[in-house]
């Protein structure tokens, strides 16, 4: 009983020696609050770790709130006897009259003839809309016949008339309208 009595003594004198310490409570309350947490962080995560010792030496018993194991646990599936699914996108491209987006434009022929390679020969006028016009291209000599709706590279013959030849030209996304005329005595067409 005298022992029991001595070791209460020392208890007591132990806390009393404790408490003053300066900022030795907040101490221990930020101690606690550690260990809540971490109690609770790993009753969430299911994991049976042993806690660590404490070196508070009156340190109060923290309170944790357990949960009884759910049935269905989104954490617990077994996956080692099934083999993951991979899922991903696909994509379809229909050509449709489209040019290929993964040919660069300045490696392909499309790019060719220009407006400024061009020169208006001829034009075969008909009212009926069946016109037809010769040009030619001033960098490779080569000759064209087109009609209305005919393709030159990124240019389409949009209409023929008796002098002029209009072109709706496609250049990266915009669409823009020049013309070519017979007998053009500009020098910035012809070479």
């Amino acid at each position: 009983m005298n022992s029991l009595l001595k070791a209460a003594g020392l208890l007591a004198l132990a806390t009393s020696a404790w408490a003053q310490v300066p900022g030795a409570a907040a101490k221990a309350a930020a101690q606690r609050a550690v260990a809540a947490t971490n109690a609770h962080i790993a009753a969430e995560q299911n994991v049976e770790t042993p806690k660590p010792a404490t070196k508070v030496a009156a340190q109060a018993p923290a309170k944790a709130v357990e949960r009884a194991p759910s049935a269905k646990s989104d954490l617990a599936i077994d996956t080692a006897g099934t083999t993951p699914t991979i899922m991903r996108e696909s994509y379809d491209y229909s050509r449709e009259g489209r040019r290929d987006p993964f040919v660069s434009l300045l490696l392909t022929n499309e790019l060719r003839p220009t407006m400024s390679d061009l020169r208006l020969t001829g034009i075969l006028f008909d009212q009926g809309g069946h016109s037809v016009a010769t040009l030619r291209d001033l960098g490779t000599n080569a000759s064209y016949r087109v009609g209305v709706g005919a393709a030159l590279g990124r240019m389409r013959v949009s209409a023929i008339r008796l002098k002029t030849v209009v072109f709706t030209i496609d250049e990266f996304g915009t669409t823009r309208q020049d013309s070519l005329v017979i007998g053009d005595s500009t020098k910035v067409r012809g070479k």
